[in-house]
């Protein structure tokens, strides 16, 4: 019997450590799930992001396309330093849900690089439930605890030639 799998993506967690890694870079996100499953059969495909102004409407479509059920809200706006700064935060929605997926599950990946899901983590492990990092530069509190982490390779970005024709 396949294993039941649950992808829980936080975007712009993804975006900002590909980026910062292979020189501002994107995922492709359907090479990304590709990969995932052949884990099981997906039954949960969450993907959790960012979107002022309607900017992200498009590639909220392409992710839905793809299997995704999109999470976005509008980030919190700050003064620090004179900078504004946003963030938005999805670390205990994340956890909610895989909480409440949880009996559903053998298999919960995560993509994030976060160590704040440590503690999920933990939580889903300690139910029987494998826990699979999937994301770029994981933190080593999540290496040291999941099931199993998988870095993103450079073969799951965007086609830069394909995204320039674009």
């Amino acid at each position: 019997m396949p294993k039941r799998v649950g992808v829980f993506c936080d975007i712009s967690n993804l975006y900002y450590c590909i980026g910062k890694k292979f020189n501002l870079q994107k995922l492709n996100y359907t090479s990304y799930i590709d990969f995932l499953a052949d884990l099981g059969d997906i039954q949960v495909c969450n993907a959790y992001g960012a979107q002022m102004d309607g900017e992200a409407t498009n590639f909220i479509r392409a992710l839905k396309q793809i299997g995704f059920t999109c999470f976005f809200k509008e980030p919190k706006q700050w003064i620090n330093n004179g900078k504004v700064k946003r963030k938005a935060d999805h670390d205990v929605t994340i956890a909610m849900d895989v909480v409440d997926c949880i009996d559903r599950l053998d298999i919960v990946v995560l993509g994030t690089a976060d160590s704040d899901l440590a503690p999920v983590v933990h939580w889903a492990m300690k139910r029987g439930v494998k826990v699979v990092v999937f994301a770029c530069g994981i933190a080593k509190e999540l290496k040291e605890c999941a099931t199993q982490c998988i870095e993103v390779l450079e073969s799951q970005l965007e086609d830069k030639l394909n995204e320039d024709l674009r």
